[in-house]
C-alpha cells in the first residue's frame, strides 16, 4: 500500500509538472494560467496520496516547532524576570549601603565631638587647678612676705612653691595633653576603620 501511495505521489507530481510545463504564459507579466478545478484536483490528490508515516513526521516537526516556540519565549520570560530580580536586589543593596555609609558618617561625627568636648573639659579642668596652685601660691607668698621677721624666708619659700606650682601645673598640663592625644587617636582609628569597610562595602555593589 505505501508503494502504491509513493508511485501516485510520484505520478501525480509529474502531471501537475507537464501541467505547469504546458500552461499558457501571460506575456510582460511572468505568469501563466491553469486550470483551476483540475490543478486543485491534482493538488488534493497529491495530499491523500502521502504516506502516513510522513504525515506523522510532518505532525512531529510542527509540535517540535511549537514546543521550541513555547520553550524559547519560556526562557526569555525566565531571563527577563532574573534581569529584573537581579536589577531589584542591586538597586536595594546600594541604597543599604548608602544607609550604612551616612549612619557611619554621622557616628563618626558625634564621636568626634564628644571627643573634643571632652578633651575641652579637661583641658579647661587642668587650667583651673592650675589657675587655683598659682593664686594659692601667690597667696601663701604675699602673706609670708608680710610678716617683716620672715621675709628672707617667706619670699625663699614663696618662690618655691611658685615653681613647685609650675612644675605641678606643667606636668598636669602635659598628662592632660598625652590623655587627650590618646582619645583623638583612639577616635581617629575607629573612623578610618568604619570607613574602610564602608568603602569596600560600596566598591563591593558596584563592582557587582
Amino acid at each position: 500500500m505505501a508503494s502504491s501511495n509513493r508511485l501516485m505521489t510520484f505520478e501525480l507530481l509529474d502531471r501537475m509538472t507537464m501541467m505547469i510545463s504546458n500552461a499558457k504564459t501571460i506575456p510582460l507579466y511572468n505568469r501563466i494560467m491553469l486550470e483551476k478545478e483540475e490543478f486543485t484536483s491534482l493538488m488534493r490528490r497529491l495530499e491523500e496520496s502521502i504516506p502516513a508515516d510522513l504525515q506523522k513526521a510532518r505532525a512531529i516537526i510542527e509540535q517540535e516547532e511549537q514546543i521550541l516556540t513555547e520553550s524559547n519565549k519560556i526562557a526569555s520570560d525566565t531571563t527577563q524576570k532574573a534581569n529584573q530580580e537581579a536589577q531589584t536586589t542591586v538597586e536595594n543593596a546600594k541604597a543599604q549601603a548608602q544607609s550604612l555609609l551616612s549612619d557611619a558618617q554621622n557616628r563618626a561625627n558625634d564621636t568626634m565631638r564628644s571627643a573634643t568636648d571632652q578633651a575641652n573639659a579637661m583641658m579647661a579642668d587642668a587650667q583651673g587647678r592650675a589657675n587655683a596652685l598659682v593664686a594659692d601660691a601667690q597667696a601663701q607668698a604675699q602673706q609670708m612676705v608680710a610678716d617683716s621677721e620672715i621675709i628672707a624666708r617667706a619670699q625663699a619659700e614663696a618662690q618655691e612653691m611658685l615653681e613647685s606650682a609650675h612644675r605641678d601645673c606643667d606636668e598636669y598640663s602635659a598628662r592632660m595633653h598625652d590623655a587627650v592625644s590618646q582619645m583623638m587617636e583612639q577616635a581617629d582609628m575607629g573612623l578610618a576603620q568604619q570607613l574602610d569597610a564602608l568603602r569596600a562595602l560600596r566598591q563591593n555593589f558596584s563592582g557587582n
